[in-house]
This record gives structure tokens, sequence and C-alpha cells, in this order.
């Protein structure tokens, strides 16, 4: 169905009421793609129960909702968006995100303009507009075993990426991309097995397998206050729910040797 829209944008929310509505409001006003007029607004929503949702359709009543019984992780609904989008391309955002003036244009300026593109992120922010780590390396053995070193040359580099250029790079913080619908479904989608953290690692490396290119494009900036993203006041062990995620994605796609010393490794942290 051609609705005449260039993006569908989804967000998966729970309990994202302290920061959805800045996220919200910097999509419908600073940027004319991310509008709520000019695109199609997809909220998956895991169950909250902090009255956001029932705001947001009085605020922006055309937003498709989908509500879950439960939370089901952020591949299973980032799916379920992706299930009922309308255009060639999606917009993936987090809520604790506020997008700058046309920087999500840009983006799908250049992801359109070359076909070999699946996926292109902008610059990360923090709110005191210091640079986030945008760019990661794939997920290996050495990663893991050098991390401290790896995070470091990582956090260097990331001051010499030039805003003029557009980069191909291994994988990118999952905060904020676009991405081809049609490469998309050529992988299947967000890998169900994940239910947070490296969903998106792991969906950039097959996409990269069927021969695409991520992208880096440092002149678009988004503002992303890091782990805001949901109010909710459920503890869970952050680095147990990593690790479980670290196994599925090594015993997917890296090989036998790695995956036994990852195991190890894990085992006896």
């Amino acid at each position: 169905m051609d609705t005449g829209k260039k993006l569908s944008i989804v967000l998966v929310t729970r309990n994202s009421k302290s920061v959805l509505f800045d996220c919200l409001k910097a999509l419908d006003n600073n940027d004319e793609i991310t509008s709520s007029k000019n695109s199609q607004w997809i909220i998956v929503d895991n169950d909250s129960t902090d009255g956001s949702i029932e705001e947001v359709l009085n605020l922006y009543p055309q937003t498709q909702v989908i509500k879950n019984k439960e939370n089901l992780g952020f591949a299973k609904a980032a799916n379920q968006g992706f299930n009922v989008s309308e255009t060639d391309f999606i917009l993936y955002i987090n809520t604790d995100t506020e997008i700058k003036k046309n920087s999500i244009s840009k983006l799908y300026d250049k992801i359109i303009s070359d076909k070999s593109i699946a996926v292109i992120g902008p610059r990360l922010l923090r709110k005191n507009n210091t640079i986030q780590k945008s760019v990661y390396p794939e997920a290996t053995l050495y990663t893991e075993i050098f991390k401290p070193i790896v995070k470091l040359c990582v956090s260097i580099k990331e001051k010499f990426y030039k805003t003029g250029k557009c980069y191909t790079v291994n994988s990118l913080r999952g905060a904020c991309f676009i991405i081809n619908k049609e490469y998309m479904k050529q992988v299947s989608g967000f890998d169900e097995r994940y239910f947070f953290y490296l969903e998106e690692t792991d969906l950039f490396r097959q996409l990269k397998l069927i021969g695409k290119k991520i992208c880096y494009l440092p002149g678009s900036e988004v503002y992303h206050y890091g782990g805001l993203g949901s109010d909710d006041k459920m503890t869970f062990n952050k680095k147990k729910m990593y690790n479980e995620s670290l196994l599925k994605y090594f015993d997917k796609n890296r090989n036998k040797f790695e995956n036994f010393i990852i195991r190890m490794m894990i085992k006896n942290k």
C-alpha cells in the first residue's frame, strides 16, 4: 500500500513515560520526514502500566499501537513493528533519544542513494553534547577478553570520524538506525531468541553476510540518554542477561573454539 510516507518509525516501550514524550515531540518537530503527519508511527508496548500509551493516543491519535500482555523483550517487539510497517525503510529508535534538526533526513537521503547499504546510524550525543560510542566492533573472543582496551580504542577512534563522510563499519549502537525493509526481510528480521542485548549486533552481522553494508553517518546527530528508556522498577541482573545473550551470539556466529572459551570465561566469572 502506497501511503506516500517515506518512513515507518518503530519504538519499543515499557513504562517509558519520563522520556517517551520528549522523544515523540522531537520526532514530530525536528524533522519533516519523521513528523506524525509524514511518517507511520508504530509503538510496540511491552505491558506498560504507567498510562503512557493512553497519553500517546490522546496526543498523537494516528499512532499505531501494539499492546503486548507481557514483556516480550526487544527482538520480538521489534519484529512486531516490522510486520505492520508500510514503508520501504524503518527507523528503529529508542525512547531515551531526541533527534536533532533534520538528522533523520540525512540518514534517509544517504541510504536511498546507495542500494548496498542495509543499515545507517547517526552519531549519538550525551545530554552535555559530548560524543557517545556510536560505532562498535563485532563481538568476538578478542573483543571480550580485551574489552577495556577495545572500549578505549573505540572511544578514541570515535573522535576522528569526520562529519562530512559516511563510513562502513562492523556494528552500531542500536539506539537509532534506519534499515532497508527488504534486506531485513531477507535475513528474517531480529532473532527472537535474544531478549535484550546483542540482538542488533546479530542482525547487522546477518546483513553483512548477504553482502550488505552497515554505515555510520557522523554528520547526523541524535541525543541518547542511555539507560533512561524505562521507568520500570523491576530489577534484573544486566550482567547475567548480557552473558545469556553473549552465549547465544557465540553459539550462532562464532567457531567452536571461541564458543568453548567464552563459556569457560563466563562460568568462571
